[in-house]
C-alpha cells in the first residue's frame, strides 16, 4: 500500500498533467477519472491516519472530478475515526442520517458492482449511542436502491431442502494473522463433521490461518462480490454463520442477499445490521445485559461460555525487559492496547484522572492501524497538559509474541469504556493481568466483565466510571492487591481457554432449526 506522502505526490502529479490543455475530449474524461481515482485513494489514507476533515476534503475533489454514485455513497457514510467529543459523534451521526436519506429521496445512481461501494457504518458500534439501527436499515436501502442485486435469494431456499447432514457454512474475511481467526477459526474446525457438513469460506490472499481441515470443506472465494455470492450459492447452506459481520464491506454486501435457508452472526463484531435476510446474533449470555434482546433486529441467541474455542498463549522462551520492548524502566505501567477508534471520548477524563493520582504511572498505548491517528488519540486524552502527554508512551506495531511480552510486563490492563477488549484480554488473563473493566449498555462493552463473571472474580469490575477510577488508582499505588489480583486471575483463567461450552450449545441450536425447517 502506497505511503500517505506517495499518495499526496501522485494527487498533485495529476493536478499539474490536469492543468494542461487536453488533446481531446477523451484524453480529458481520462484525465479526470484518475484525478478522481487519486482523490479516493488519498481521502482513504487521511482518513486511516484520523485526519478526517482533509479526507472529507479529498473525497469531495473525487467526486467533483468525477461524480460517480458509488462514490457518493460512500462519502455519505464517512464517520471520524479519533472524534474530538461526544458532540461530534452526535454530529457526524446527523450528518450521515442526513446524506442518506437525501440519497434515498433523490434516488442514489446505479451502482453495478457493490465492490464499488467499499465502505460501511462499523464505527457506529464504537459510539455507545442509543441505537444505531435506523442508519444501517438506512443503509440498506441506499445500498438496495443503488444496486437492487443485492436482495437476492438463492434458488435453493425456494426448494425443499434435499436429504442428508446439515449443511453449515462459516465465513470470514480475516482469517489470517487477526483476533476473528484467533477467536472463532477452530469452532468451525471442531464443530461434529458426522452432524453436520461443514463449509469455510475465507478470501484469497485472507487465509493464512487455515489449516488442514480434516472432514469439512475449505472453500477461498474470491474477492468478487459476485464470483463470491455464486461459489456460496452452490454449496446450498442450510445455516451460514459470519464471524464478524460489518468489519468489511465484501461480507457486508454478501450478508444482504439469502444465501442459506437460515442466517446467523457470531460475537466479532456484535451490532445489529438492520439486515432483513439475517435471523440470529449468537452471542455470550455471560456478555449480555439483561435486556440484550432489545438491541438486536435479530433474534438474540445466548449461549454458555465464551463461545470460542480460544488456545491459551504462552510467553516467548527469552521474552524482553521492559527496556527492549520500549519501556520507561521506573513507574506503574497502564496498558491499554487496543485500537484508536476504541477510544471513546468518554473514557479520556477517567484516564487523566488514573494518571494524576499515580504518581509517576505512565499510560502505554499501541500505534494500531495508523500511528498518526493514535497521537491524535494521545493528544486528545493529555489535553492541555503537556506533563501528562509527556508520560503516555505509544509503541510501535509489535510482533505477537512482543505482544505477548508486553501483556506480561504491564502492571494494570484498562479496559475502555463502551467497547471492551475480548481477544486482549483473553490473552492478558493468560498470564494475570489484572484489567479494570466497567460494563456499559451493550455487549460490547461487557466482554472483559463476561470473562471476570465465568471465573467468578468481580473485584475489578466497576460500578460505575468513578469506581473504575478508584479501582484503577488502587491497583496502581498497591503492589500487594496487584499480587492478591494476579494469583487469582491465573487460578481460574483457564476455564476461559478450549472452552468447549458454546460449541456444543452451538451444535445443539443448529440441530434444533435443522428439525424446525424439515
Amino acid at each position: 500500500m502506497a505511503s500517505l506522502d506517495e499518495l499526496r505526490e501522485l494527487a498533485e502529479r495529476i493536478e499539474a498533467l490536469a492543468a494542461l490543455s487536453p488533446a481531446d475530449e477523451a484524453e480529458a474524461r481520462l484525465i479526470a477519472a484518475a484525478r478522481a481515482q487519486a482523490q479516493v485513494m488519498l481521502a482513504s489514507a487521511l482518513w486511516r491516519q484520523g485526519d478526517f476533515a482533509d479526507a472529507e476534503r479529498a473525497y469531495d475533489a473525487a467526486l467533483a472530478a468525477s461524480p460517480r454514485p458509488a462514490w457518493e455513497i460512500c462519502r455519505a457514510l464517512m464517520l471520524p475515526p479519533v472524534p474530538a467529543s461526544r458532540h461530534e459523534i452526535l454530529q457526524a451521526r446527523e450528518v450521515v442520517r442526513h446524506r442518506l436519506q437525501a440519497l434515498l429521496e433523490k434516488g442514489p445512481g446505479p451502482v453495478d458492482d457493490p465492490g464499488e461501494m467499499a465502505w460501511t457504518l462499523f464505527l457506529l458500534a464504537y459510539h455507545a449511542e442509543e441505537d444505531s439501527r435506523p442508519l444501517h436499515r438506512l443503509f440498506r436501502q441506499v445500498a438496495e436502491a443503488a444496486c437492487p442485486a443485492l436482495a437476492w435469494t438463492v434458488p435453493h431456499c425456494q426448494r425443499p431442502r434435499r436429504p442428508g447432514r446439515l449443511r453449515v457454512g462459516f465465513i470470514s474475511w480475516h482469517l489470517t494473522d487477526h483476533t476473528i481467526a484467533r477467536l472463532f477459526l477452530r469452532l468451525a474446525e471442531e464443530m461434529d463433521g458426522d452432524s453436520f457438513e461443514i463449509s469455510l469460506f475465507s478470501f484469497q490472499g485472507r487465509h493464512d490461518a487455515v489449516g488442514p481441515m480434516a472432514g469439512r470443506r475449505h472453500i477461498v472465494l474470491p474477492a468478487d462480490f459476485f464470483q463470491a455470492r455464486q461459489v456460496i450459492a452452490e454449496s446450498e447452506l442450510d445455516l451460514l454463520i459470519y464471524l464478524d459481520l460489518g468489519m468489511d464491506y465484501l461480507t457486508r454486501f454478501l450478508a444482504h442477499n439469502r444465501l442459506a435457508r437460515k442466517q446467523a452472526m457470531l460475537w466479532g463484531h456484535p451490532d445489529s445490521t438492520g439486515l432483513p435476510a439475517m435471523d440470529y446474533m449468537l452471542s455470550p449470555d455471560c456478555m449480555e445485559p439483561e435486556d440484550g434482546e432489545r438491541h438486536y433486529d435479530e433474534t438474540l441467541v445466548r449461549l454458555p461460555g465464551t463461545v470460542a474455542l480460544y488456545d491459551r498463549p504462552e510467553l516467548p522462551t527469552q521474552p524482553k525487559g521492559r527496556a527492549q520492548c520500549g519501556l520507561p524502566e521506573d513507574g506503574m505501567l497502564f496498558l491499554c492496547p487496543q485500537t484508536p477508534f476504541k477510544f471513546h471520548p468518554d473514557f479520556d477524563p477517567a484516564l487523566r484522572a488514573i494518571l494524576e493520582a499515580v504518581e509517576g504511572s505512565h499510560l502505554v498505548l499501541l500505534a494500531g492501524w495508523e500511528g498518526e491517528a493514535m497521537m491524535r488519540v494521545r493528544d486528545r486524552i493529555a489535553g492541555r497538559r503537556p506533563d501528562l502527554q509527556q508520560r503516555i508512551v505509544i509503541l510501535d506495531a509489535l510482533t505477537r509474541p512482543d505482544f505477548l511480552t508486553l501483556l506480561s510486563l504491564a502492571d494494570v490492563l484498562l479496559d475502555p469504556f463502551h467497547y471492551s477488549g475480548g481477544n486482549t484480554s483473553l490473552e492478558a488473563f493468560a498470564f494475570g493481568a489484572p484489567i479494570v473493566t466497567w460494563p456499559g449498555k451493550y455487549m460490547r462493552a461487557r466482554h472483559t466483565a463476561g470473562f471476570y463473571h465465568l471465573m467468578g472474580i468481580e473485584d475489578l469490575v466497576a460500578r460505575d466510571q468513578d469506581h473504575y477510577v478508584e479501582l484503577a488508582v488502587a491497583l496502581g499505588k498497591s503492589p500487594e492487591l496487584r499480587r492478591r489480583m494476579r494469583q487469582r486471575i491465573l487460578g481460574r483463567c483457564g476455564m476461559l481457554y478450549d472452552d468447549r461450552r458454546g460449541l456444543w450449545a452451538l451444535e445443539a441450536f443448529i440441530s434444533a432449526i435443522g428439525m424446525a425447517s424439515l
